[in-house]
C-alpha cells in the first residue's frame, strides 16, 4: 500500500491487486516485454486501476505515480 497526494492536493491510496483485472488482460498482454500489476488506487471521489511494473511502490517516486493515475484517470 501506499499514499500519494496529486497536485490538487486529493491523497489517492494504492494497492496492488492480486492479479489483472480480465477487462486490463489484453492491456497488459500488449506489454509482453515486460512484467505488470494492476493496482488500484482511489481518492474517495475516483477510482482507478492501473497497469504498473513489479515494484511499483518501492520503485516508483510520487511525479511517475500521480502521472500513471492521471493517465489511466483519462482513459475512463
Amino acid at each position: 500500500m501506499r499514499t500519494v497526494a496529486d497536485e490538487q492536493g486529493t491523497t489517492w491510496i494504492c494497492l496492488e491487486l492480486p492479479e489483472v483485472p480480465v477487462d486490463q488482460r489484453a492491456a497488459a498482454a500488449a506489454l509482453a516485454n515486460d512484467d505488470v500489476v494492476a493496482i488500484e488506487c482511489n481518492s474517495g471521489a475516483h477510482r482507478v486501476i492501473a497497469l504498473v511494473p513489479p515494484g511499483w511502490d518501492d520503485e516508483m517516486d510520487d511525479a511517475r505515480l500521480n502521472a500513471v493515475i492521471l493517465e489511466f484517470l483519462e482513459r475512463r
